[in-house]
């Protein structure tokens, strides 16, 4: 697989679910990883995070909410088209070759319709990074125009199986919580995990868990490193795996 096609799965990997706090960037500060989205504070109180992979558009805005008790609140709202991403992967590296089905990750024997995907999340957080912070997401999402995808057209691997799942049943159902503490004046951990509901699917649900040591350096620097793992049933049946997990952050 060509590293423009592994850049494109874990772009459309960042841009999608994972868990987070409530809290929001500073007014005016930015941030970019190499596997995540842009993102930036605004002047109303919200955060613009933006998919750098242009084959696969995502625009969200976090938006803070009242206060619940102790709570700390937040909403997530989340457009995202990936029409052009997914007949990309149809066999951009197959057609090369001369075999047009060779290496693709979805036939081309599958038409791909202009989809569009709304997702909503509520996320709260309580407690202080010194002393551990929790934060709690619930989230959905529904699929428009989907009538003419195949349900054979599915990319059955594990990470990118469930986070499509929304363009095959209309409707996907997320929770997730993440812990994050810090252990050093420069180092941090932080244990999160994200379910996802996929009824109606031949995969009814994808379990991820990951943990990470978290390096600040600066303001402007932030590496993180550790492993991700993850349980799910699949069209073709149930599996588990265990990857590392790795980004670089700048932030300005």
């Amino acid at each position: 697989m060509k590293i423009a096609q592994i850049l494109f799965l874990f772009s459309f990997i960042s841009a999608q679910w994972s868990s987070e706090s409530a809290y929001l960037l500073e007014k005016n500060r930015k941030e970019v990883g190499i596997f995540t989205p842009f993102k930036m504070g605004m002047n109303n109180g919200s955060e613009l995070s933006v998919n750098k992979f242009l084959l696969i558009p995502s625009l969200s805005l976090k938006q803070e909410m009242s206060m619940y008790k102790s709570w700390k609140m937040a909403r997530k709202f989340r457009v995202e088209y990936p029409t052009l991403g997914l007949k990309w992967l149809q066999s951009p590296l197959g057609g090369e070759m001369g075999d047009p089905n060779m290496f693709s990750l979805i036939s081309t024997q599958f038409t791909i319709p202009h989809m569009f995907a709304f997702f909503t999340d509520f996320i709260g957080t309580k407690g202080s990074v010194k002393s551990g912070q929790l934060s709690l997401t619930v989230g959905a999402g529904i699929a428009l125009n989907t009538k003419d995808l195949s349900n054979d057209a599915t990319i059955d691997l594990p990470i990118i199986y469930p986070r499509l799942s929304v363009y095959y049943n209309d409707f996907v159902i997320v929770s997730g919580a993440e812990y994050l503490r810090q252990i050093s004046n420069r180092f941090y951990y932080l244990i999160d995990y994200d379910m996802y509901l996929m009824p109606g699917n031949a995969g009814r649900y994808a379990f991820e868990q990951q943990s990470l040591l978290v390096w600040h350096k600066s303001s402007r620097i932030n590496l993180s490193f550790g492993y991700k793992l993850i349980a799910g049933e699949y069209p073709y049946g149930g599996q588990a795996h265990l990857l590392p997990n790795i980004n670089l952050k700048f932030g300005w």
